[in-house]
């Protein structure tokens, strides 16, 4: 293995962790890390499996109504798999607010054009919606587009859509250490 192979899996397993860490602090919850059954997704389910407990993290697929079968069946497979490793792992399907299943086939109906290029909502839509008030890993790598080049570690999405922020692991690392301190001091603070 290379020495930059080896760093460049080093920091995954920092992020990850420090993720781990901060979702159970926050929001008493495990990191979730999502999963479509592509190789992106693989590796970075492997990375945490080696650098995680089975409790830290959970893995979630949100079904899109238009993967292969044999993704679907890989999906379904590898998560049987990760359930009897006690590694909690669910596909969920999207829905709107009246129950009814969100699919891509009447999301374009709603929207009234197929998703292209330059009007990409399928991955907002079927995916982005199913994670709030959590930690999430997503996994992109940023050769997969321009719009994903340079971005840091950490994401922060606003309340705005395509609102985010990124943040390198030192800056929040760096801020979460300092929450922690004050955290600390305002638990000794009180009982005294």
């Amino acid at each position: 293995m290379t020495e930059l192979l080896n760093k460049k899996i080093q920091d995954s397993y920092d992020i990850l962790r420090l993720a781990a860490k901060m979702s159970k602090l926050y929001y008493q919850k495990p990191l979730i890390l999502t999963y479509s059954g592509g190789k992106d997704s693989d590796v970075m389910l492997q990375l945490a499996i080696e650098c995680l407990q089975p409790d830290e993290f959970e893995v979630l697929n949100s079904h899109t109504s238009v993967d292969a079968p044999e993704t679907v069946w890989y999906i379904r497979d590898k998560f049987k798999e990760l359930n009897a490793q006690g590694i909690k792992a669910t596909v969920q399907i999207p829905r709107y607010k009246d129950g009814r299943q969100k699919t891509m086939w009447n999301l374009i109906i709603k929207k009234q054009i197929p998703p292209t290029r330059l009007m990409r909502y399928c991955c907002q839509e079927l995916k982005e919606t199913s994670t709030p008030n959590r930690f999430v890993a997503i996994g992109v790598r940023e050769a997969e587009s321009n719009g994903r080049k340079g971005r840091d570690a950490f994401g922060v999405r606003g309340r705005q859509k395509h609102v985010a922020q990124f943040y390198s692991i030192e800056h929040i690392r760096d801020v979460f250490t300092d929450a922690e301190r004050e955290r600390e001091r305002e638990s000794k603070a009180e009982r005294l």
